[in-house]
């Protein structure tokens, strides 16, 4: 939201006085009192996300309600935090207030990574991955990549895709954030699983394909910048290509109308990449 230029406090007022009373007095309790208030774009996890200058500093709440189904994904973040501080913004505090859950992260400034090809911010993706490929699984990272697509296995070796690393399964341009020094930082820890330190590598290349570049230009660039995923096994990775070819399907046909375009367009992307490795 951006404020109204002469009229800052109202505008940061109405959009607090918004949230429950008792969010407020708890995030308030943790971090001083809030002064000013943006509200970041929707998330899909998340039912509130808003940038908060509390004195001295500016911070980012999560927070959703306790009946809401993603509401454990907010504790899987709690947990999981720890494990990605050098990845991750820091979890400052965190806690449950008149029925909502609720995250309080540092801010950490910058912008949502261009994936289209040629940019600089894969380059930056990559780096972050590299890291992310030498973390052991922690103990909240419950979930294995291999049962998660248990249902959509049949005629697969899913045990290709297992490992004891931590995977992050939804990269995305929202959730890779680039700052002003070049480096970036992987948001929205709420689907963590364990498996193939190259897995994470996978998902960004969904992601490339996505955003429009061709598939073999992808992988190029991963092999080039992604030493995991260049020793990734031929027939591991079309495993991995498959299900997730069949998991976008099973999206597509089950989303909300108001995804459907988002989530079709996804589907048509991870074909061309699996015909492609079905031709090489």
């Amino acid at each position: 939201m951006a404020l109204t230029p002469d009229l800052p406090a109202l505008a940061a007022s109405t959009v607090w006085s918004g949230v429950p009373q008792p969010l407020r007095a708890a995030v308030e309790a943790a971090a001083g009192p809030v002064l000013d208030v943006v509200e970041a774009a929707a998330g899909r996890t998340a039912r509130l996300r808003l940038s908060l200058d509390v004195p001295g500093c500016r911070l980012f709440l999560k927070a959703t309600p306790l009946s809401h189904r993603h509401a454990p994904t907010l504790d899987t973040e709690a947990r999981l935090a720890p494990a990605v501080r050098s990845l991750a913004p820091r979890l400052l505090h965190h806690g449950a207030a008149s029925g909502w859950r609720w995250l309080l992260f540092e801010h950490v400034p910058g912008r949502s990574a261009d994936l289209s090809l040629g940019s600089a911010d894969r380059d930056a993706a990559a780096r972050a991955l590299r890291r992310l490929a030498t973390l052991l699984a922690p103990a909240a990272a419950t979930l294995r990549v291999e049962d998660r697509w248990a249902h959509l296995g049949a005629g697969l070796d899913l045990g290709m895709l297992a490992g004891d690393r931590l995977v992050h399964t939804d990269l995305n341009e929202g959730n890779i954030l680039v700052q002003d020094d070049g480096r970036a930082v992987l948001l929205d820890w709420a689907c963590p699983a364990r498996g193939a330190g190259w897995l994470s590598a996978g998902f960004l290349l969904a992601q490339l394909i996505d955003a429009g570049t061709p598939a073999a230009d992808a992988e190029a660039w991963a092999r080039r910048a992604l030493p995991g995923w260049a020793a990734a096994p031929t027939d591991a990775v079309d495993t991995f290509v498959t299900v997730l070819t069949r998991r976008r399907a099973e999206q597509a046909a089950t989303c909300p109308p108001a995804r459907r375009a988002e989530r079709e367009g996804q589907l048509r992307s991870v074909m061309i990449w699996r015909r492609f490795r079905t031709r090489t």
